[in-house]
């Protein structure tokens, strides 16, 4: 077969895709329909040739207008109904006759969301005569699900694309401001930040002014009950009239206008004007559960936990804490109120250099469940591994030298016993020094012009000193890139995004499809860095993108035949890791094709392995670059008891049983096979697979190294190094069991074999057999298969959000209760049934 490359198609004297219409794939049974459904599908119209006449019988209602209880029975029932009915009969009781449908309402397959994904993306593309070629290649290995666009593609991927603002299809991002912080957040984005004492230009405790949210009584929320204990804005003028200046800010109802209030504050507290009042007047927000159309009608949470967060970040003021500390709750405060309404989680990443003397209040710093939000690291580089491995002082050192390598000391024997002792894991090491950093273009900021600036966001003019002392701080640090929550890509710490997707080799045709993926996914990303977004410039200097591959083991033992122990065996698995750097040369040779064609800048970084979690459960696939946690297992699901799916289940032989530490709840055991366990059945090889909690620490390093050597690094056909460097990083979760590793072979393997990568995170595995309810729990093959004997008839699974999370456990997917899902999917299928 040959690659696949989109022409115009003017020059086209063939079909594009010579083999024929590309069968889509279907979810996988169970698991990946569940999460689909909750994730990504939508509710859409399949439209008839012509209206059809449906019978219906509704109850007489005299209150209400008979068109409004047909088009609400209509869409119980599932069919479209733009109007068009007929009476037949009515008598007091019932009210019977037909209507005019013009389709069905149902729930998307996957061919339905790999057709509004391809055709979103390709009209991204500038050059109007190939976009028909890229929407075509794009939807063969959509439909195929040889490329899988990143979780947030998936959602929200349509022909409404190309005006969006391109925070609603990153997973990531990293900000050095608390107003950008979380006005990424509130766009669905992770957020990872530099907490470095040098990066703190605002001092909250010290120089905050003093913040009073405010609201009228009109409010409905005030109204209602649902907001009580504020001021109105004429009762706080009149209380703080003798304090000083005050400052009157009507809060935006939009995320936009949410941001500008802490952009205000933010930007007052850089100034010193401490001393000055601001009233947050929040009278023109939203109430609650008023729908937002910009997240397909997500019901509202109303201004109260917005006011709520704020009265929260007022308490930092006088409290004496330094700035670090002070910014870190205040971001947390910021980023609890974005989790009200459970769409989604507020995933963040902070980061502390090693080099600072408060890293050591860091590394403590959630001890005891505080400031959860956040995944905590220290960054780190080659001098602290080599002043930690090095026993004891050097004699010829002067007395800094001896100050550095007592302190690196110090950071390194707190963090790790921190991580080991208190359970979490936290604080992670990230090898600073690794992350690619390319600064062409950075001098342009230190000339004065923002890395910040979109269409729907530009700061105020007053806050462009607070940017340039930022970038000023940025440039004098020895290292200025950090990373996303999930740690997969290299981002400049003042600002920038991931923007990813994942590239499936095991479900393309051939290793030749393989790599058309692979180049596929390349150009969809370069495209999405198009997008107008508030890291415009930064995003137009570097053009960063991240091509990761998922189901890797599937495809090593399928293509290969190599299990585990092969993989980790550089020579007897040299053909698996040369594909692999086939892969990357392609990736980095279309990157830059593409790029050159449009008039862009070649990305500064293209490859990376990203947790993957949601996207690889679609498919039954393991995660990214991990191991499978589990073979055969059963998935048990929470329902109310009264629930009616939990009698279906019962009646068709699925395991059941009700929980007394959760009152009124049931549980089902969903049985539960991995793909690679179904595969390595197939092929007889069911003797090389190994799960994660069977993998020595030792030999997940040695395997995290080659995957950097061959697929983030890159090596040539005669496996030297790639000239430049590329790579983001691997995102990678190891587990241990801290019943059988000691805290002194846990040390010994960080301080030996942390520092041969770019990042790890590692943690302990959790012992959950003494809770009554655990998400997963392992059986054997027997008891599987005598559950799936005993199991007359499969019925539609559900799933929770603990089984879609990632091993990091920051997905920045949305994620949709059954009553938020109806409730879009309604409001979507209507607004279609309309179009």
């Amino acid at each position: 077969m040959t690659l696949i490359k989109p022409v115009p198609p003017s020059l086209l004297s063939q079909p594009l895709l010579p083999w024929g219409e590309t069968p889509a794939r279907t979810y996988a049974p169970g698991m990946g329909q569940a999460v689909a459904d909750r994730t990504i599908n939508r509710r859409i119209v399949r439209r008839f040739p012509s209206p059809q006449r449906v019978p219906f019988v509704v109850p007489r209602d005299d209150s209400t207008a008979l068109e409004s209880q047909l088009a609400a029975w209509a869409r119980r029932e599932g069919w479209a109904y733009e109007g068009g009915f007929h009476v037949e009969h009515g008598d007091d009781v019932t009210v019977s006759g037909w209507i005019l449908a013009v389709g069905r309402i149902e729930t998307e397959a996957w061919a339905d969301v790999a057709e509004r994904v391809a055709l979103g993306n390709a009209l991204l593309e500038p050059r109007p005569e190939w976009r028909e070629a890229e929407r075509a290649t794009l939807r063969h290995h959509l439909r195929q699900a040889s490329l899988l666009m990143s979780g947030r593609h998936l959602q929200h991927g349509d022909a409404s694309q190309p005006p969006r603002n391109m925070e609603v299809f990153t997973n990531c991002s990293t900000a050095a401001t608390s107003f950008l912080c979380y006005l990424l957040l509130l766009n669905g984005s992770g957020v990872g930040r530099a907490y470095d004492d040098a990066m703190m230009a605002v001092d909250w405790a010290r120089d905050m002014p003093l913040i009073v949210p405010v609201i009228d009584w009109s409010h409905p929320d005030v109204q209602s009950g649902t907001v009580t204990g504020f001021l109105t804005r004429r009762d706080a003028e009149h209380l703080y009239a003798s304090h000083g200046r005050i400052v009157v800010h009507e809060v935006g109802d939009s995320r936009e206008g949410w941001a500008k209030a802490v952009e205000l504050v933010e930007r007052m507290a850089f100034e010193r004007r401490r001393d000055e009042v601001v009233l947050l007047d929040f009278t023109k927000v939203r109430p609650k559960g008023a729908p937002i159309m910009g997240m397909q009608g997500r019901p509202a949470s109303g201004p109260g936990p917005y006011m709520q967060a704020l009265a929260r970040v007022a308490m930092v003021r006088g409290s004496g804490m330094e700035p670090w500390r002070a910014t870190l709750f205040v971001d947390h405060y910021l980023a609890e109120c974005v989790l009200v309404g459970g769409a989604r989680r507020s995933a963040r990443m902070s980061t502390k250099t090693w080099r600072d003397r408060s890293v050591l209040s860091f590394i403590s710093v959630k001890r005891g469940g505080f400031l959860w939000s956040s995944n905590n690291s220290i960054t780190v580089d080659a001098a602290f591994w080599e002043h930690v491995r090095q026993q004891d002082p050097d004699p010829d050192w002067d007395e800094a030298t001896r100050e550095e390598w007592a302190h690196a000391h110090a950071v390194f024997e707190a963090a790790v016993r921190a991580a080991y002792e208190d359970g979490t894991g936290e604080p992670g090491f990230i090898n600073q020094d690794k992350l690619v950093a390319n600064d062409e273009g950075l001098d342009a900021y230190t000339s004065g012009a923002l890395f910040v600036g979109s269409e729907k966001y530009q700061p105020d003019e007053e806050t462009k000193p607070l940017l340039g002392d930022l970038v000023a701080r940025a440039r004098a640090s020895r290292y200025t890139q950090i990373t996303n929550p999930c740690g997969e890509i290299s981002l400049f710490m003042l600002g920038g995004y991931c923007v990813i997707a994942d590239v499936v080799p095991y479900h393309a045709a051939d290793d030749d499809d393989a790599e058309a993926a692979f180049r596929a996914a390349a150009r969809a990303l370069i495209r999405v860095n198009l997008m107008d977004c508030l890291y415009r410039p930064e995003t137009r200097r570097t053009n960063r993108i991240g091509v990761g591959i998922t189901g890797l083991h599937e495809y090593a033992l399928k293509r290969f035949g190599f299990g585990w122990a092969d993989l980790i065996d550089e020579e007897r698995s040299k053909p698996f890791w040369m594909m692999l750097a086939r892969f990357k040369r392609a990736v980095a040779d279309e990157a830059a094709r593409y790029s050159a064609a449009l008039g862009v800048v070649r990305p500064h970084t293209d490859t990376t392995m990203k947790p993957a979690g949601t996207t690889s459960k679609l498919f039954g696939l393991t995660e990214g670059a991990h191991l499978p946690s589990m073979r055969e297992y059963l998935r048990w699901v929470q329902f109310r008891n009264d629930d009616p799916m939990v009698r279906e289940y019962r009646a068709k032989g699925y395991p059941v049983k009700s929980l007394t530490t959760y009152r009124g709840t049931t549980v089902v055991g969903l049985p539960t096979k991995p793909e690679i366990v179904k595969l390595a059945d197939e092929l007889g090889l069911a003797d090389k697979l190994v799960t994660a909690g069977e993998a020595k620490p030792a030999d997940q390093y040695r395997y995290l190294q080659l995957l950097e050597k061959y697929w983030i690094r890159g090596v040539d056909e005669q496996g030297e190094p790639l000239a430049v460097d590329t790579g983001n990083q691997v995102s990678y979760t190891l587990k241990y069991d801290p019943k059988t590793v000691s805290f002194e072979e846990f040390r010994d393997t960080i301080l030996k074999l942390q520092p041969t990568i770019r990042a790890c995170s590692v943690m302990p595995q959790t012992d959950t057999t003494a809770y009554e309810y655990q998400p997963e729990q392992p059986v054997t093959k027997a008891e599987y298969e005598l559950i799936a004997a005993a199991i007359a008839e499969a019925a539609a699974e559900d799933v929770g959000r603990e089984h879609v999370d990632c091993a990091a456990g920051v997905c920045p997917i949305d994620f949709g209760t059954n009553e938020a899902s109806a409730a879009r999917d309604e409001a979507q299928a209507a607004a279609q049934a309309k179009a």
